[in-house]
């Protein structure tokens, strides 16, 4: 096995390997990475010139080492590998500690990994710290009628029954003026502006509706949008990432029975829908009574005093906003 950095006439070589890797998903894919037009690197393991691990370097918008917004899960990805556990495993060991000793050189090392990566044993011996974050995952598998016996009954399924009987119109594909709206609505309120800007949140959107990846919901009430979703979807799963609501003319039950009919349009289409965002405070209490299931997964960063600045001075801002 070897360490080799990608050149760009091989990343489609990278997005072929993404297709098969049980941690693969569309975050880690160069023409989705280039949609949000960060920077990036893409480090792999190879033996006999087949890639057989790799991880996505990619620099946030404050230029570290993390996920960018809008790019859920990233970390280490494995080939499918032998049935045998013995062999897959010994490769995955081998594979993480060479990945390890490389990302060792990066200080603010700092990701969310995919759920499906399970094991960060490895990483731990190089020096690296593990946080594990959940996420609500409701699965597909299962009947839209056992998916819904499974919502809350008063806060989900009440809700979705006023929403519907106070006339409420579900949209799809919404013009983007008015899920930018109401998505930086919902950022003002809660006391900051969106974390991009219209302009780059445009860009993303319709590159990504070109690929066929993205799909816009809207709540409509007399004549006016006022809840809106964007979710970028694959085969494995549908990723709910962008909410926004206009509180002040929303009559209740509108965003819950959007997210509803969401769920029910990409029951056949994926694997998974996936809330993203399920730990925040504001929201965690609502995507839960969906009542999918709770699924960890890692953040892994490298223990250093940059990252221990970082993790302080992020738990200082949440405090100061969510007064926790």
């Amino acid at each position: 096995m070897e360490l080799r950095y990608l050149k760009k006439s091989d990343f489609e070589k990278w997005n072929e390997f993404i297709e098969d890797s049980p941690q693969g998903s569309l975050f880690a894919k160069t023409w989705y990475l280039d949609a949000l037009d960060v920077t990036y690197d893409i480090l792999t393991v190879q033996k006999n010139n087949k890639i057989v691990a790799g991880i996505v370097l990619a620099k946030n918008e404050l230029k570290t080492y993390a996920n960018p917004m809008l790019d859920k899960y990233l970390g280490i990805l494995f080939e499918k590998g032998s049935s045998n556990k013995h062999k897959r495993e010994s490769s995955e060991y081998k594979a993480m500690e060479l990945i390890a000793k490389e990302c060792q050189k990066i200080k603010s090392f700092d990701y969310y990994f995919h759920p499906n990566f399970t094991n960060w044993i490895p990483l731990s011996w190089y020096g690296f710290s593990q946080k594990t974050r959940y996420t609500y995952r409701i699965n597909n598998k299962n009947s839209l009628e056992a998916i819904y016996n499974n919502f809350h009954y008063g806060i989900v399924k009440n809700n979705i029954k006023k929403g519907q009987k106070s006339g409420v119109e579900i949209r799809e594909d919404i013009e983007f003026e008015i899920l930018w709206d109401l998505v930086n609505k919902t950022f003002l309120r809660q006391g900051g502006k969106a974390p991009f800007s219209k302009e780059r949140l445009y860009h993303y959107v319709e590159t990504l509706k070109k690929r066929g990846v993205f799909k816009s919901f809207g709540a409509c009430f007399k004549g006016e949008c006022v809840a809106a979703a964007g979710i970028v979807f694959e085969k494995k799963s549908a990723y709910f990432l962008l909410n926004g609501i206009d509180i002040k003319n929303m009559p209740r039950g509108a965003n819950t029975y959007m997210i509803y009919e969401a769920i029910k349009y990409f029951h056949k289409k994926c694997e998974y829908f996936d809330f993203e965002g399920s730990m925040l405070p504001g929201v965690e209490p609502l995507y839960r009574k969906f009542g999918g299931e709770r699924t960890p997964y890692y953040q892994i960063y490298n223990d250093t005093f940059f990252n221990f600045f970082k993790l302080k001075a992020k738990q200082f801002y949440k405090k100061l906003r969510y007064g926790r």
